[in-house]
């Protein structure tokens, strides 16, 4: 058994790799996951030949494409196509009917700001692609985010199979059969809704690169890892993303009732952008 696998990480090195997380992720996390750093960190010390978790910070800092690959390590990606079934049947019921009345000639806009390996940019392609084919004139646009370059790899394969697929397949069976193609072990997203999407690498803290541009954001299960300032911090970019009137649709267990947010709360999980809000 080598050095490493021995070493447990001391209070010390753990402190400024909790400063690392929030520094790179914006995500807080507390002294509870000291076993969480470890088994995720000591793989890649050990791949690196580093024999210490102090080395692996200065490896950090000297060599800058390490963050990202840090990044990778520390972030958690775990989702399913057709999470949280209210969401969607707001999407595809409410959503998409009105938003399509309301802009018969405008291309709708949709941002998944924490787009992790794919399935719920894919799961908002169906819909759309559902809504588009009884509704000829629809049509749309959708980008992908993730901070984490690994997840968004997966995405960009577009395989899935296991839990991710397990309750589409089996609750939608004839939409399932419609856009996942069987491939081996896997199941792939049909090339036609793969090429309606675009992804790419983005922090939640930066400002997005197209203000006032989407009609819809969806950002689910990311803010619970956040410090109420730092969520604020989120919002105010994910607002400057978002026209006016624009929805932004989070997860089942976030509220945005506590904080100071441009945000108006329209239905459980659903708001609106009103910046009148705030000062």
């Amino acid at each position: 058994m080598n050095k490493m696998e021995q070493e447990e990480l001391d209070s010390n090195s753990l402190d400024k790799f909790l400063s690392l997380v929030h520094k790179h992720t914006g995500i807080s996390m507390g002294q509870n996951k000291k076993t969480l750093i470890q088994g995720r960190l000591s793989p890649r010390i050990r791949k690196l030949g580093l024999g210490s978790y102090n080395k692996y910070i200065d490896y950090m800092n000297s060599n800058k494409d390490e963050v990202q690959e840090f990044i990778n390590l520390v972030t958690t990606n775990e989702t399913s196509f057709f999470r949280t079934p209210r969401v969607w049947d707001f999407f595809i019921k409410d959503f998409l009917p009105n938003w399509s009345k309301a802009n018969p000639k405008k291309p709708l806009k949709i941002w998944s700001g924490a787009s992790s390996s794919g399935e719920e940019v894919y799961t908002i392609a169906i819909c759309c692609e559902e809504h588009r084919l009884k509704n000829p004139g629809f049509t749309y646009q959708i980008i992908g985010s993730d901070i984490s370059s690994e997840v968004l790899a997966l995405a960009e394969k577009a395989e899935y199979s296991g839990r991710s697929i397990e309750a589409f397949k089996t609750s939608n069976r004839v939409l399932f059969d419609k856009y996942m193609i069987a491939s081996g072990d896997y199941f792939k997203v049909h090339p036609d809704i793969r090429a309606k999407i675009k992804l790419n690498n983005h922090n939640l803290f930066n400002p997005p690169k197209d203000r006032n541009f989407f009609d819809i954001v969806f950002l689910r299960n990311v803010l619970i890892y956040f410090e109420p300032s730092d969520i604020e911090k989120v919002l105010a970019n994910i607002s400057k993303g978002l026209v006016m009137n624009g929805v932004l649709i989070i997860g089942e267990s976030e509220s945005l009732s506590s904080l100071k947010t441009s945000f108006k709360y329209k239905l459980p999980l659903v708001y609106e952008k009103n910046e009148d809000q705030i000062g």
